[in-house]
Formats: structure tokens, C-alpha cells, sequence
């Protein structure tokens, strides 16, 4: 597979628990969207839900428990193009290290290559990047990063 570019992080988790963190609806609603609209299984068309951006629909091609979950996201429904309405691939790769210890790595692939699409893979990177740090965070320490905490006065 062709890939326009890959994020990673490692988090010290299971495999099996980083999976989860993705599929299931009350998992990723603590660190990445605000609603979903299921669990991620393969045939399904789910709604990922932002207040602040609003829906985007993912169709899940594959889910294989513990390792990889495959997506693919049309630009037009993730206003990325108003000109052309193509399918982009998003790979989530899930591979324990060490017992809890997991790496994450986030692919996507099938952006065409002009200005457009180069401007939207970039945006989907660092999209990408953020919800790896939100799971790392809210895996490893509880901190939903989307939200901002003020410091103590003291």
C-alpha cells in the first residue's frame, strides 16, 4: 500500500487496550470525538461527531482485534475538496512492543497529488498526530488533552 504519510506514538498500554481505545464508542469519546455513532466493525458506515467541526463519516473495510483497523474517508464528507470526491485509506497499525508497551502508527493513503490534496493530507497528519497524543495521554495518565485545564493557584 502506497502511504502519503505515517504518524506513530508509543504508549505504555497492551495492544489489546490500545485496540479498544479506538473501537469502542466510550473509549475514544474520553480522548478524540465528542459522539460516535457505534463501535468500529468492518461493513459498517460509523459518524464520528466534533462540536466544533461538525460530522464526519468513516466506512470500516477491516478490523482485525489486537493489530489493525482499516477505514477510508471520502473528501468531500471531510470537507477536504469541493472539486473532487475521492476515497482516502486509514490505517490503523497495533503492535505490542514489550508486554504494556504498544505502538500506535496511523496511515493514510490515496490523496491525489496536487495543491488541494497536498493541503489535506497535511491537515489529516496533524489530525492524526493529535488523536495518537490524545490516546497516549488519556491512556497513560487521564488527561483528555482536548480540554483545557487551568493551573492551581497556590
Amino acid at each position: 500500500m502506497k502511504r502519503s504519510f505515517t504518524v506513530q506514538t508509543a504508549i505504555a498500554r497492551s495492544a489489546e487496550d490500545v485496540f479498544n481505545a479506538i473501537l469502542a464508542p466510550d473509549a475514544l469519546t474520553a480522548y478524540f470525538v465528542d459522539r460516535t455513532s457505534g463501535a468500529l466493525e468492518a461493513g459498517k458506515r460509523i459518524v464520528w461527531t466534533w462540536e466544533e467541526w461538525g460530522d464526519y463519516p468513516v466506512e470500516v473495510d477491516e478490523v482485525v482485534p489486537f493489530s489493525r483497523i482499516s477505514l477510508r474517508l471520502n473528501t468531500t464528507d471531510w470537507k477536504k475538496s469541493e472539486t473532487n470526491s475521492y476515497d482516502v485509506r486509514v490505517l490503523f497499525e497495533i503492535e505490542e512492543l514489550e508486554p504494556g508497551r504498544t505502538m500506535l502508527k496511523i496511515s493514510e493513503s490515496g490523496w491525489h497529488d496536487d495543491a488541494e490534496g497536498i493541503k489535506a493530507s497535511y491537515d489529516n497528519c496533524g489530525g492524526w498526530q493529535h488523536m495518537a497524543d490524545c490516546a497516549k495521554a488519556w491512556m497513560e495518565h487521564g488527561i483528555d488533552l482536548r480540554k483545557t485545564y487551568a493551573p492551581e493557584e497556590g
